[in-house]
């Protein structure tokens, strides 16, 4: 009878209203947990995007030269400096200019400003000029002036002491 018992008996009204409320429960509870995983990797994502712009904005501390290392970085600019001034322009202009008259004594190149000062003797006004007229004449100097003369006595002969100053020319 308890077999029949079961079918005659009337039916409990909360039964199906507790199965829905589980599956609506379980249904809600899957939903948040979904969107709880999908939170965390937009939170992931935004992390390491963040990350990756603090690392790109992040400056990089570059140690200070030692004064050691500063004299040789100064040092190879002078030599970076020195190799690149046209030497051979201005040597060509002098030695085509240059006459047995002409004692010259000192080259003073301003490498930077490509200038280059001149200081020699001449053995009188005349030799002095021609030498002045004939590196002005030289197509890889420009604005070649005479900044200073002098008469100087040098072993009992006279002799006239010169600076001339000039422009080299770029090609």
């Amino acid at each position: 009878m308890n077999t029949l018992s079961r079918y005659l008996a009337p039916r409990s009204r909360h039964g199906r209203l507790l199965w829905l409320f589980t599956i609506v429960l379980l249904s809600i509870t899957c939903w948040f947990g979904v969107e709880t995983y999908r939170q965390y990797q937009r939170a992931e994502r935004a992390m390491a995007r963040n990350y990756n712009l603090l690392s790109a904005q992040a400056k990089v501390i570059v140690p200070a030269p030692s004064p050691l290392e500063q004299e040789d970085q100064k040092r190879w600019a002078a030599l970076a400096d020195e190799r690149n001034f046209a030497w051979e322009p201005l040597f060509l202009a002098v030695e085509r200019a240059a006459s047995t008259d002409i004692e010259l004594l000192e080259f003073r190149p301003d490498k930077k400003n490509r200038r280059v000062e001149v200081r020699g003797e001449a053995r009188n006004y005349k030799a002095l000029i021609n030498f002045l007229a004939t590196l002005a004449a030289q197509s890889s100097l420009s604005n070649v002036h005479l900044a200073h003369q002098q008469l100087a006595a040098r072993g009992g002969f006279e002799t006239v002491a010169f600076k001339i100053k000039a422009t080299l020319v770029e090609f």
